[in-house]
């Protein structure tokens, strides 16, 4: 009995000799997987201090769309007046274009000057902007192609032309003094849906007018239905594959344009300063600046400039003509 008992139990043994090898190879195996890909990096928290965004037009107001019949036309002939003076001047312009960093402080930024002055451009486009550096001695030289995806400024003051009132809303919602202006605050709501921004019907906003002369004092504008692109662009951005806490998705920016028309020349009232905004929504209702340009018009000279010759000529003395009325009205 002994010996059965001694056999089986070489036989057992024999079997783990066998066996041991390949548990070693499985071993040797699983000792070499590559460690695995560690998660993706979360996405850092929005700042803060981001501020919430705030529509230009409150769509709480109930307003009606549309201007009395009187005020219409006297801003209709405004811009025809606007229209005359588009190639009738030059001057100098300043453009600034600065970058910023993740807690709203910029981290770049860079200056140009050139000499300026418009032009008629292609069918539907009120003007075309001519740039010219300056030289060390004072000279212009060449045309220097600095545009950007937003109007140029002068382009606004054709709000309420012929051509652009049929895309246009408009409501006056206040009268007031803004220091010693007496003004009209009017909402303005353009038709064309938003793609590059270049052309004023993309937009919508509020602008100040002298309501004498009825030139524009401010004015502040964003993309028509900001909000709603936003929130839309916003979730399907927070959707998009992510590699390593980066989105693979179109980053929802938005856009608002603000201007000054500092500079009187009789009647009339020219731009001295333009700002677009650029910003990136970073929550559903949450947007942290992104990039600013800013360009600044100044040494106005107003000059007898064709169409056909784009350069300047002798400096024009006369002024737009007065409105009929002693005290402005039209």
């Amino acid at each position: 009995m002994s010996q059965i008992r001694m056999a089986v139990l070489l036989a057992l043994l024999g079997a783990v000799h066998l066996v041991s090898p390949a548990f070693a190879q499985l071993s040797d195996r699983h000792d070499n997987l590559p460690d695995p890909i560690p998660p993706p990096m979360p996405k850092p928290p929005p700042p803060k201090d981001a501020p919430k965004y705030d529509p230009i037009i409150d769509p709480a107001l109930d307003e009606e769309w549309g201007l009395p019949e009187e005020l219409l036309s006297a801003v209709r002939r405004t811009a025809t007046v606007y229209e005359e003076y588009a190639r009738r001047f030059a001057c100098d312009e300043e453009a600034r274009l600065a970058d910023y960093d993740d807690l709203g402080e910029v981290s770049k930024e860079k200056t140009r000057k050139y000499g300026y002055l418009l032009l008629r451009s292609a069918v539907g486009d009120p003007v075309r902007e001519f740039r010219q550096n300056i030289g060390k001695d004072g000279t212009y030289k060449g045309e220097v192609d600095d545009s950007e995806p937003f109007p140029p400024a002068y382009a606004w003051v054709f709000l309420f032309s012929q051509f652009y009132e049929p895309f246009f809303d408009f409501r006056l919602v206040d009268q007031r003094f803004e220091g010693f202006d007496l003004v009209y605050e009017i909402h303005f709501r353009g038709s064309v849906p938003f793609t590059d921004g270049k052309d004023i019907r993309q937009w919508e906003g509020r602008v100040l007018l002298d309501a004498f002369y009825f030139t524009p004092l401010e004015l502040e504008a964003e993309p028509i239905g900001q909000r709603d692109r936003l929130e839309a662009m916003y979730r399907l951005w927070s959707q998009s594959f992510n590699v390593l806490g980066f989105r693979t998705g179109k980053k929802p920016l938005g856009y608002n344009a603000q201007l000054n028309f500092g500079f009187k020349k009789g009647d009339l009232r020219f731009p001295t300063a333009l700002r677009y905004d650029t910003r990136r929504a970073v929550g559903p209702e949450q947007l942290v600046i992104v990039s600013a340009s800013t360009r600044s018009y100044s040494n106005y000279k107003f000059t007898d400039v064709t169409a056909e010759d784009p350069r300047i000529g002798p400096v024009v003395e006369s002024i737009p003509p007065p409105r009929s009325g002693s005290d402005g009205s039209p």
